[in-house]
């Protein structure tokens, strides 16, 4: 039984995603233990922020590995805790990403409309099959 994920991300490290066909999903130190829990077959939203916008979706293919080969534009960070990835279907243009106030009335992790930006924080979250399914849906259309 497959789980559910968001990644929160920038534009630019999405960029970088893309140009690297989605190979990999990077996190902080933070996020070890959860990533470590990752499954093939699981399933990661990517939602970039600032434009507020649902992007891609890809399936995890392999085994938690830990890397700090510098693959990502952030200076901060190497997202050393990695899971390898396979696109499912993807936005190129950020333009055309889906606007997650046009989707939030049908997902269940948006509880609080009014404080909604805390509901997209951090770098990674579970959703429930029920959000993936709506988000992969738009994405696909």
């Amino acid at each position: 039984m497959a789980n559910y994920y968001m990644i929160v991300t920038n534009a630019i490290d999405y960029e970088w995603d893309i140009d690297n066909k989605f190979a990999c999903a990077g996190f902080p130190p933070r996020n070890k233990k959860a990533v470590n829990r990752m499954n093939k077959g699981d399933k990661i939203i990517y939602y970039v922020t600032k434009v507020s916008k649902f992007m891609a979706a890809v399936e995890v293919t392999g085994e938690y590995y830990y890397s700090e080969e510098p693959i990502w534009d952030d200076p901060y960070d190497l997202w050393p805790h990695r899971i390898p990835t396979n696109p499912l279907c993807f936005i190129e243009d950020t333009d055309d990403g889906i606007y997650i106030k046009d989707i939030w009335d049908n997902l269940e992790f948006i509880k609080n409309k009014e404080r909604w930006g805390s509901q997209v924080q951090g770098s990674l979250r579970r959703i429930s099959e029920h959000d993936y399914k709506v988000i992969l849906s738009a994405i696909k259309k």
